[in-house]
């Protein structure tokens, strides 16, 4: 199995760390933060890439999807949540790494702002990341 989980994440926490101390971050979706800002990084797909695979079903090449949950407060809630997001966005891009989608989630008090970031790409054995 083919695994750069770990190595992402902590490229995730230090980028994060970098530009603002105050964030959270977790491997594990959370549905309600106790702490804002809030960051939920997970791998929600990961599944072998049958075009590469060889005779004997080994796996060369493995098919990844990650999903990151963005949480702020008021004040300034949105532009706290898309600055996350663009710093996110362009280390994912820098490793590699499609967008697929960007979506935002107001709560119905609206003082939590939520933005749901997904990316894909095709993982190498040597951990070379290749765009669908």
């Amino acid at each position: 199995m083919i695994n750069i989980f770990n190595e992402l994440y902590t490229y995730l926490v230090n980028t994060l760390t970098n530009y603002d101390s105050n964030i959270k971050t977790s491997s594990v979706y959370q549905n309600v933060p106790t702490e804002y800002p809030f960051v939920s990084f997970e791998e929600i797909v990961d599944a072998v890439y049958p075009l590469t695979s060889d005779d004997c079903n080994i796996e060369n090449h493995a098919q990844k999807e990650y999903e990151v949950n963005i949480y702020t407060q008021k004040p300034n809630k949105k532009s706290k949540a898309d600055a996350i997001a663009n710093i996110i966005d362009n280390m994912m891009s820098r490793y590699g790494f499609t967008r697929v989608s960007k979506n935002a989630i107001q709560d119905t008090n609206e003082t939590i702002y939520r933005i749901i970031l997904r990316y894909d790409g095709i993982v190498s054995k040597e951990h070379i990341v290749y765009r669908r």
